[in-house]
């Protein structure tokens, strides 16, 4: 009895390897946004009399705007618009880099933001890390020293990990699969940045029941990046965070 339950079980997970690495194929041989040539993504928000803030957004694809159309609708250009709103002139800085790990914004982009001297800085990052495979302790690692750089600077530090990961141009049980390890990756950035004080957008719990309920609205054609409409969800996630975090209020 018990070799022929063991062999079930052996027989069961060789064939869930097999329709996983299908579905792998599958999703590699898929069509996704082109992410070049890259938006241009940067400038000044606000009036000349607004309090001075120079905000940087390292990050992946969704922060160079992939699926936003235009500049001006990535989430980067709508959190500087809305800054700008609130009285600040904003001097916004996207380094966000299409494929972008952990790794890559410690190697890659940290240099950069502690170049430009930032007040504000929002870090983005983790849905690369989750379909990738990295190891969490990796992804534990290089956000502790990511965080640790950015805090030196003296700039305010906010971040968000992995989005709702349950990708709809996946199949099942890969999609599940992809969430599971979203929230695995969301775990790992939370934990770090809670242990260094640094606040933490709740993007999957705030913007994915949204995608969830109207994907096709919130999602790009592609299934996988966000839409134009998709941003302006993540914003209304990201905004409250960013001006909790903001040392004080403008005045005037």
């Amino acid at each position: 009895m018990l070799k022929r339950t063991v062999g079930s079980l052996a027989l069961v997970l060789v064939s869930l390897g097999a329709i996983l690495g299908v579905e792998i194929l599958i999703a590699a041989r898929r069509e996704y946004l082109p992410t070049g040539p890259a938006l241009e993504i940067g400038g000044r928000w606000g009036t000349a009399s607004g309090t001075p803030l120079r905000l940087v957004v390292l990050g992946d694809s969704t922060a160079a705007g992939v699926g936003a159309g235009r500049p001006e609708l990535s989430y980067p250009a709508r959190l500087a618009a809305q800054l700008g709103d609130d009285g600040y002139r904003v001097d916004l800085s996207a380094l966000g880099m299409s494929g972008a790990q952990t790794a890559d914004v410690l190697a890659e982009q940290v240099p950069h933001a502690e170049a430009l001297d930032p007040d504000l800085v929002f870090v983005g990052i983790g849905a690369n890390d989750a379909i990738h495979v990295t190891p969490i302790d990796s992804v534990r690692r290089d956000m502790d020293e990511v965080l640790r750089r950015l805090r030196a600077t003296g700039a305010a530090v906010v971040v968000a990990g992995a989005p709702d990961m349950h990708i709809e141009a996946f199949l099942e049980p890969l999609r599940s699969l992809s969430a599971w390890r979203g929230r695995m990756v969301e775990d790992a950035i939370a934990s770090v940045a809670r242990s260094q004080g640094v606040p933490v957008v709740p993007l999957r719990a705030v913007a994915g029941p949204r995608f969830a309920a109207k994907p096709r609205v919130y999602n790009s054609a592609d299934e996988l990046h966000p839409s134009a409409a998709g941003y302006g969800v993540w914003v209304d996630a990201i905004l409250p965070v960013i001006r909790k975090a903001l040392p004080a209020a403008p005045v005037g």
